[in-house]
This record gives C-alpha cells, sequence and structure tokens, in this order.
C-alpha cells in the first residue's frame, strides 16, 4: 500500500510540474525566452491597409511547426492564448476566405506557411492563416504543419 501511494503521489507530482504555466512578460524578450518569434503585424498607415484591416498588434509565434492542440497548450504554457481570427485578420468575416490578401494584417509579416487560430471550423478541421494572408479551413487539427500565434 506504502509504494502504491508513494507511486501514486510521485505521479501526480510530475504531471502538476509538466503543465506548469510561464506567464512571459509580453515582449520581444520574452517571447524570445521561450523559443518563440515575436511579429508585429501591419498597422493601418501601411501601404494597401486602413483601420478596419490592420491593427499594428503583437504576436509570440512558436519557431516550429505543431498541430492544433499542441499550439493551443505551447500558447496556454507561456501564460497567453491562441490568437483569435478577428484580432489577426480583422475585418475578416468568420468563415474561411482562400483568396490571397484577405488577412491583411498577416500579409508577409513572417516568413512561415501557415498558422493556427484558435477557430475550430468543425470537429476535427481548424481555421488557419497561410503567408499569402490566405484563410483555409482544410487544415485537421492533429496535422503538424502550422505554426502557434499567441496573443496577450
Amino acid at each position: 500500500m506504502k509504494k502504491f501511494l508513494g507511486a501514486l503521489f510521485l505521479s501526480f507530482v510530475l504531471s502538476h510540474s509538466a503543465l506548469a504555466v510561464t506567464n512571459i512578460p509580453w515582449t520581444k524578450e520574452g517571447c524570445e525566452s521561450v523559443k518563440g518569434t515575436w511579429i508585429t503585424t501591419h498597422s493601418a498607415t501601411d501601404p494597401g491597409c486602413d483601420e478596419a484591416h490592420c491593427n499594428g498588434m503583437n504576436y509570440c509565434r512558436s519557431n516550429v511547426d505543431l498541430n492544433w492542440w499542441s499550439a493551443f497548450i505551447w500558447c496556454q504554457s507561456i501564460g497567453h492564448k491562441l490568437v483569435s481570427l478577428s484580432h489577426l485578420c480583422p475585418g475578416v468575416p468568420s468563415g474561411p476566405n482562400s483568396a490571397s490578401k484577405a488577412c491583411l494584417n498577416a500579409y508577409g509579416v513572417d516568413n512561415v506557411s501557415y498558422r493556427w487560430t484558435n477557430m475550430p471550423w468543425s470537429t476535427n478541421m481548424g481555421l488557419i492563416i497561410g503567408s499569402a494572408g490566405d484563410i483555409r479551413d482544410n487544415a485537421t487539427r492533429n496535422w503538424a504543419g502550422c505554426r502557434a500565434v499567441c496573443e496577450e
């Protein structure tokens, strides 16, 4: 019985520490401290932008491709949340729109192919934002081909 209780206690301690949250400072240095890349989206004064579609917000992006579940957990583990479509792509309807530059705010701000949003499109699918500003709904949430983008 002692061994069982000891093993139970040890498993609780180990699992609890694995779920520890690091509340990083919302700065470039804080993001880089967790092996992320600090990105800033376009501002309303950038060419081709306006206040309805570009907000100049800062985000912390993972440096490795993850599936949707891992992206969600990575953002939580650093004390933040997976980006919402309305923040990363202001002024864009809530559904998919595969047109290039549909998401002007994130168009060309970094060199990754795809980024996860917090918006599940269906039970198995998630909305992703491509480097060309395209919004897609054809990514299964188990696909490890996108980067996590966290917001404050």
